[in-house]
């Protein structure tokens, strides 16, 4: 496991540990030395926190120490990045970015040449040189600044051009990173559109809006009596949705009727989806009723997206919005996503509300509590014994694991049940872990609720 790199990249608070400014600069340093080819240059992009410009400056004089040109692209978001990347001929690209975090974080995603998130097996030999590496002489980087946005906006266009004709779509860019290039986009599908979130001031990305925060934009839909509304989150590698009626549409009801879609129109590809753990039971009960062949991975887009290479899938994602389409990407673009979304939407002759109509949803609880440790979850005797027997009890599922973030473990239960009881029984099976761990680990937390 890295200890420097999380689920998705290197995060935190803006200058303190693991983002001191000696620390980005050997980051930068050890990223180059790492997967440095013989083009001798490199992409690195951001969102629209204030913090962006310094840590890419500071990446930047640990680049060049190995000779490399630093080619700065200003503020576009993660998906347009990896495209932008698979284009040209460059050695690896960095997008600093924190994603949904609020704007207070932020973090150092890195691409190779084609476009894809390098390998936990890459970021741990990265992490080698950045421990084995001594302090250096780093001098100012010359960076030197393009606009290739263009080219991700054409090629969107060449995918969706004018398919939303005279549709009244609100569009929430999150304050982030999608900003200037969705509207950009929405012009060019003939859509009517609404624009919230679309004035970052390097502190705003994901305040009051965005894929976490969906109020406005759904008050919004309502309010306009638009077809749907859409919110990207801070770096637009992914959406939510909502219907007319302001009602959510996240990732497990796209997946579902993206994937009925294409099998209907012989577009699945080996007739299979990849999932998370996260994802609602009852989606999988779905898909499997459809003759589709589900495969269930550990949370993580990079974990969706190479099991998705492996078994040739072509879509796969998360409850949270990010979903993978590998015929347009090989990494999750929240754009994309909305748009092939809706697409399949009108040409299906439907509402968006009916998507929702088209598989039932398990009631689910999910509870995050606070631990001072995490013990391997696996190796406490009689945990998984326990949570074997509940599940057979409640005919339902449960999945816990540990945040890759936060100090929190996290306890998931879908079952046909209230959600008063699933609140209490998650509480229970807490308690019992707390039990098995509290002697060797001198974990007595109250059951408090963390997030």
């Amino acid at each position: 496991m890295p200890k420097y790199f999380g689920t998705d990249g290197i995060r935190g608070i803006p200058f303190d540990f693991p983002l001191e400014p000696e620390f980005i600069k050997k980051i930068g340093y050890s990223i180059a030395k790492k997967l440095k080819k013989s083009r001798k240059s490199v992409f690195i992009a951001r969102d629209t926190r204030e913090s962006g410009e310094k840590i890419t400056d500071l990446l930047a004089q640990g680049i060049v120490k190995h000779s490399i040109d630093v080619i700065d692209l200003g503020v576009i978001t993660t998906p347009s990045f990896s495209y932008i990347l698979s284009k040209n001929n460059v050695s690896f690209g960095i997008m600093v970015s924190a994603s949904h975090n609020p704007p207070e974080f932020n973090g150092i995603k890195v691409l190779n040449h084609k476009g894809e998130k390098i390998s936990e097996e890459t970021e741990e030999e990265i992490e080698k040189i950045i421990d084995t590496t001594k302090n250096l002489d780093y001098g100012k980087a010359n960076i030197k600044k393009l606009d290739l946005m263009g080219l991700y906006i054409d090629y969107v266009h060449s995918l969706f051009n004018g398919i939303l004709k005279d549709k009244k779509i609100v569009v929430d860019c999150s304050n982030g990173a999608s900003y200037k290039i969705a509207p950009e986009i929405f012009k060019k599908t003939s859509a009517r559109f609404y624009l919230i979130g679309d004035k970052p001031n390097g502190k705003n990305i994901n305040v009051g809006c965005g894929a976490l925060e969906t109020n406005k934009m759904r008050e919004m839909v309502k309010e306009k009596n638009a077809f749907c509304g859409i919110s990207y989150d801070g770096d637009s590698d992914r959406c939510i949705i909502s219907d007319e009626n302001g009602n959510i549409i996240d990732g497990d009801d796209v997946i579902s009727f993206l994937s009925v879609c294409y099998k209907k129109n012989n577009l699945l590809n080996n007739n299979t989806v990849v999932l998370t753990h996260m994802s609602n039971y009852g989606v999988f009960e779905f898909l499997k009723t459809n003759g589709i062949k589900v495969l269930s991975v550990d949370v993580g887009d990079r974990n969706v997206s190479h099991t998705m290479d492996r078994n040739k899938a072509v879509i796969g994602g998360e409850p949270s919005g990010h979903i993978i389409i590998k015929k347009y990407l090989p990494t999750g673009d929240g754009i994309i996503t909305s748009l092939e979304f809706l697409s399949c939407v009108i040409k299906s002759g439907i509402k968006v509300s009916d998507v929702k109509k088209i598989w039932r949803r398990f009631p689910s609880n999910l509870r995050s509590y606070r631990v001072s440790s995490k013990p391997d979850i696996k190796a406490l005797k009689g945990f998984d014994k326990k949570i074997k027997e509940i599940e057979k009890e409640i005919n339902g599922r449960i999945f816990i694991r540990y945040s890759g973030t936060e100090p929190v473990i996290r306890i998931l239960i879908e079952a046909d049940k209230d959600l008063d009881y699933l609140n209490k029984l998650s509480e229970e099976i807490f308690s019992f872990y707390l039990n098995l761990t509290q002697k060797s680990l001198s974990n007595k937390g109250s059951l408090k609720k963390y997030i």
